[in-house]
């Protein structure tokens, strides 16, 4: 039986890089090779932020990428992690079941959010000190984090009705897993990049160039 390590992991979920594949919502507005620079862009704030998370990180991708992998190893960070089968709820519980036979607590976030740092990493570590499960709201009505500190809770998936995509998915994950638990605890909402509204939000704001 492995050892659970005292300290604690941020697992980064990313896509990826491929033109047709990524922030495919952007596409009708700046076109596949502006909807890729548009998520470098996004990638690279991301890993920056998780470069100053106070623990392990590991990158997971939805399928081999050997730029990935490199960035990862020049990081320091366990790489060539890919993600499981199925939709994002079923991934995300793989993601956290697996970290959490190896960490005491686990943070997952995806590639999509300009504002994660440091600071909003440590609320949510603080936060499952005395909780479960942990979200980051987004303005949309979706999720910019979850994290948990309970190995127990993502097996089987919870999050079997979760309406992902849409401004149901952190409501719908909350009920799932107030079936199991009622230490859930939700931070301040942040905003994050899925649409031609939150790109030109970003431009605008000077945070990532078109």
């Amino acid at each position: 039986m492995s050892v659970r390590s005292e300290q604690d992991l941020l697992v980064v979920f990313a896509r990826a890089l491929e033109e047709g594949k990524v922030k495919t919502r952007l596409i009708p507005a700046v076109g596949e090779a502006g909807a890729l620079k548009v998520y470098r862009q996004l990638l690279d704030i991301t890993l920056d932020a998780a470069s100053a998370f106070p623990g392990h990180v590991e990158l997971w991708t939805d399928r081999a990428d050997e730029t990935l992998s490199a960035r990862a190893r020049r990081a320091g960070w366990a790489s060539r992690l890919q993600q499981s089968h199925g939709d994002l709820g079923e991934r995300m519980c793989h993601a956290l079941a697996h970290g959490l036979q190896r960490y005491r607590r686990v943070l997952l976030v995806g590639s999509d959010c300009l504002l994660l740092d440091r600071g909003y990493f440590q609320q949510a570590l603080n936060a499952l000190e005395t909780s479960d499960v942990v979200f980051g709201a987004s303005e949309d009505g979706g999720y910019v984090l979850i994290g948990s500190s309970q190995q127990r809770l993502w097996k089987p998936n919870p999050f079997q009705v979760v309406r992902w995509g849409t401004g149901h998915a952190l409501a719908d994950s909350q009920a799932a897993l107030a079936l199991h638990t009622d230490r859930l605890v939700t931070l301040p909402a942040l905003w994050d990049v899925d649409e031609p509204e939150d790109l030109a939000r970003a431009v605008t704001l000077g945070l990532i160039k078109p």
